[in-house]
């Protein structure tokens, strides 16, 4: 069995995992890196940017909100359920990182917001290509990140996923086994280690068992290679206590998330009408532009569903007059292709996209209580015509009746961008029991610890888990190379 010797320890190369690195090079620490995949990047190869409030971009563009309205906000949102101190680190380091990263070579669209209402928190980075940003944008910035590591001596073992975490017999953390590809085992010795695996999103069973959900059948998360909770699982096995753990929760179904069906985004506007499988109307529908509060509305729904329904009228006007809202991530006019692609949709996927000639045959097709659903659209038809919804009061701008000669509904479910949480730990990202106990020479960060939402994502502060990620890492790093220099004094 090879040994190896460093000062370090990173158990993955996404997000986190980089950001640490290279922050612990900077202190002249020697740095080594245990990536399960054959490349780094991590989840963030599949986003867009991160988070960050007060950033040298956001100054010059006279956006965004201060440090301070962010904090009060995410407080808000929370209600105080979460480490207040981790999230004031996190968001007061978040400008400098966004600085940080410019300086290494990363390059920045804007700071951007979600949707009207919400802060120019997300900072969307520029695709290498020079294309408009969307999905994997991100991944231009995870290779900066990994060439700067390289550049500063950090050294990679891709494809050598870590197994488990060693302790000597005082209980301090000294090292990790890992294991190549080709079936290389290494004993790695290291006055501290970092464990930031992405979570467990890919894993069905630690989702049944951890989540209120059901994989595959109410929940169609991102389903990331690799992300299998790996990191939970070693931490748990050290000894590290169990915290709150979730999916990342937002309205998704079994169509794929990225690539398929674009025009789909046209079911995602306020003007929709959405019900459940009793025919009732669930929701205020303009609320379908923070995916995370409309996903909890659906959860609460018989077999955690609903359906959104739109008609060619409607379409119609979206033609003569835009799209009730654009969005971040899907950019462009999607009407000219939608009549095609709901078609195809609706042959590939029968149990989600539904066409009809009539309201009666769509309640029919989708399973839905007929009565009810006809009354329902009749006064939502009224309210639409006297432009008040007595109902849940929605915006008279996006009242539009259904009243169309073709009609189409889209079954949503709840996806996720991925898990959070699952390892305790304090807001030095130092690793606790469940008694609260530091363990020491043991750090965690990005969604392997992630606990700022408490079921329901803050869109209105955009970019949050990504900026999690490699503002974690900076703190974990930071931390570490303070633990590791008290211990070599």
């Amino acid at each position: 069995m090879p040994s190896l010797k460093t000062q370090i320890a990173i158990i993955a190369a996404g997000p986190t995992g980089l950001a640490a690195a290279i922050t612990a090079a900077e202190s002249d620490m020697e740095v080594m890196v245990f990536e399960k995949g054959a490349f780094a990047g991590g989840t963030a190869n599949m986003g867009m940017g991160p988070f960050g409030v007060e950033s040298r971009m956001q100054k010059r563009l006279m956006c965004g909100p201060t440090k301070e309205e962010a904090f009060e906000v995410m407080m808000n949102h929370v209600h105080w359920d979460v480490d207040a101190q981790l999230v004031h680190d996190y968001f007061w380091k978040s400008g400098e990182t966004i600085d940080w990263l410019e300086d290494m070579g990363v390059e920045f669209d804007r700071p951007t917001k979600y949707y009207p209402g919400a802060y120019e928190t997300w900072h969307v980075v520029k695709p290498e290509d020079g294309s408009e940003p969307g999905p994997r944008a991100a991944s231009a910035m995870t290779k900066v990140m990994y060439n700067h590591a390289v550049e500063l001596g950090v050294k990679f073992y891709l494809e050598t996923p870590a197994k488990s975490i060693k302790k000597d017999e005082d209980g301090r953390v000294c090292g990790l086994i890992a294991e190549s590809a080709s079936g290389e085992v290494y004993d790695v010795t290291a006055d501290a280690v970092l464990i930031c695996c992405g979570g467990f999103g890919n894993n069905s069973e630690m989702i049944n068992k951890y989540t209120e959900h059901t994989d595959g059948v109410d929940m169609f998360g991102f389903k990331i290679p690799g992300i299998t909770g790996d990191g939970v699982r070693m931490a748990w096995e050290a000894g590290a206590g169990k915290s709150h753990m979730e999916m990342e929760r937002v309205c998704s179904n079994e169509i794929p998330n990225v690539g398929e069906f674009v025009s789909r985004t046209l079911f995602s506007q306020p003007s929709c009408v959405i019900v459940n499988r009793q025919g009732y109307r669930i929701i205020d529908e303009e609320e379908i532009k923070n995916g995370a509060v409309a996903a909890n509305a659906i959860a609460r729904q018989q077999n955690k569903e609903a359906w959104l329904i739109i008609d060619d009228s409607i379409l119609k006007h979206f033609r003569r007059n835009g799209v009730d809202m654009g969005s971040s991530v899907f950019r462009g006019d999607f009407t000219k292709q939608f009549s095609t692609e709901v078609v195809e949709a609706a042959e590939k996927y029968p149990n989600t996209v539904f066409i009809a000639d009539s309201l009666e045959e769509l309640a029919e097709k989708i399973g839905i209580d007929e009565e009810t659903f006809i009354e329902t659209i009749e006064d939502y038809n009224d309210g639409c015509d006297c432009g008040y919804d007595d109902l849940f009061l929605k915006n008279r701008r996006y009242l539009h009746p259904l009243v169309g000669k073709k009609f189409y509904a889209m079954r949503m479910s709840c996806g996720a961008y991925g898990s959070l949480g699952g390892i305790k730990v304090n807001h030095k990202l130092e690793v606790l029991t469940d008694d609260f106990k530091v363990i020491p020479g043991l750090y965690a960060g990005g969604s392997d610890v992630c606990d700022l939402y408490k079921g329901t994502y803050c869109y209105l502060l955009g970019g949050n888990t990504m900026g999690f990620a490699v503002n974690s890492g900076r703190i974990a790093a930071e931390n570490m190379v303070e633990y590791v220099e008290e211990l070599e004094d």
